[in-house]
């Protein structure tokens, strides 16, 4: 059967909702959509849905939004790795979605327990609205426990590694 085609190209209330709750449990501080004509840009300080020309930004659609900069500073604070009481680093997701071991289905995974690692190596994949986000190391050290096991659902600040 068919999909019904929708009348208006642009994104449903609903999405909306979840797109801007995704963005600002993210930690991100912009973020842009285009669908056709419609444009809607998240900010720290803004949200806006636009259709055509950027000048005639209306708020979206009576949807109510707590002011995004002070969530998203908690959101990164909370994202990022701190001291566990057992002097490991601990890497945390910085958003929800699906976590992934490995670059591909089948493929090694990034890390196994015991390697070392170096700031900025990719560690693992969290996929979330369809975009692969890599989750690097905060430090060097050695993998100490990989939290979270392959194709698993992680929730923001969730820990994923312990790096000594």
């Amino acid at each position: 059967m068919a999909e019904k085609a929708r009348t208006n190209p642009g994104l449903n209330v609903e999405e909306m909702k979840d797109l801007i709750r995704a963005v600002s449990e993210s930690g991100l501080d912009s973020f842009e959509y285009k669908e056709g004509d419609y444009q809607i840009v998240l900010h720290t300080k803004n949200i806006g849905l636009i259709k055509g020309d950027p000048s005639q930004a209306a708020t979206g659609a009576g949807i109510s939004v707590p002011d995004l900069s002070l969530a998203m500073a908690e959101a990164a604070e909370a994202a990022s790795g701190a001291e566990d009481e057992d002097d490991s680093f601990v890497i945390k997701s910085p958003l929800v979605g699906t976590f992934y071991a490995s670059p591909a289905a089948g493929a090694a995974p990034f890390v196994s327990i015991g390697d070392r690692v170096k700031k900025g190596q990719v560690l693992g994949i969290v996929e979330a609205m369809k975009m692969m986000n890599e989750i690097e190391s905060d430090c060097d050290g050695t993998i100490a426990e990989i939290c979270v096991k392959n194709e698993s659902p992680v929730e923001f600040g969730q820990p994923l590694f312990k790096i000594n």
